[in-house]
């Protein structure tokens, strides 16, 4: 088990959408230190896809493991019922380093998985999406808050932006939340964000393969470069 959520250098994970053995490959190539494993983006329903993944994985020298599988309103692509989300997630717990879940899903199977991923020493990224927007600063610190209580290793927030004083707010609530965090201002507004933020104490930087899969992403090559300059 990789102990990254102690360390205060920020790590830079790699969204793995598609072709996810190819990608592994080019992404330990640019640099990346984590893989995050999107389950939604792949079209994986079952656990047992995923293990024979996680297997080639292992055999090609995988990096350590995020897995998630995102919702529509958080911004993702799975298309099966809750209740079989989540069980995916709680299936795959003992073949990843952490499980990405997100804050507003449903209280019941949210708290279910966070503890059976807290029994398995899996750690727990949970995380919150804001599109269109960035909440106030004292509504931001909440929310990093309220993850952590609920369990989170990591409580990651992604806003976007709509001026550049949205984005010293969110380092500003970075800085106030009590745990762990990855904050994230998404778009071209927000894009030096994914390099800057490492300075507030945000712990993750997510970063493509290929073409982004969140607004602003950066390739991998390019963000590490960029990080290597301030850290």
């Amino acid at each position: 088990m990789t102990d990254f959520v102690t360390g205060k250098d920020v790590k830079i994970v790699a969204s793995i959408d598609s072709d996810p053995l190819l990608q592994a490959r080019i992404a330990k190539m640019l640099g990346a230190d984590i893989l995050e494993i999107r389950l939604d983006l792949l079209e994986i329903k079952e656990a047992v896809q995923a293990k024979k993944l996680f297997d080639l994985l292992d055999k090609q020298g995988g990096l350590s493991r995020i897995a998630t599988n995102r919702v529509h309103f958080e911004g993702g692509n799975w298309q099966g019922q809750e209740g079989q989300r989540i069980t995916l997630l709680e299936d795959l717990i003992p073949y990843v380093d952490m499980i990405d879940i997100e804050r507003k899903s449903t209280d019941c199977l949210r708290n279910r998985l966070v503890e059976e991923a807290k029994s398995q020493g899996t750690k727990v990224i949970m995380s919150s999406h804001f599109f269109e927007s960035t909440p106030p600063l004292k509504e931001m610190v909440a929310i990093l808050n309220e993850c952590t209580d609920k369990g989170a290793d990591i409580a990651k927030l992604a806003v976007m932006p709509q001026k550049p004083e949205d984005i010293l707010e969110l380092f500003h609530a970075a800085l106030q939340a009590k745990g762990e965090v990855c904050v994230i201002a998404m778009g071209e507004l927000g894009r030096h964000s994914r390099v800057v933020a490492c300075r507030y104490g945000s712990l993750l930087t997510y970063g493509c393969v290929e073409k982004p899969v969140a607004p602003g992403q950066i390739r991998i090559d390019q963000l590490k470069i960029a990080l290597e300059t301030i850290v």
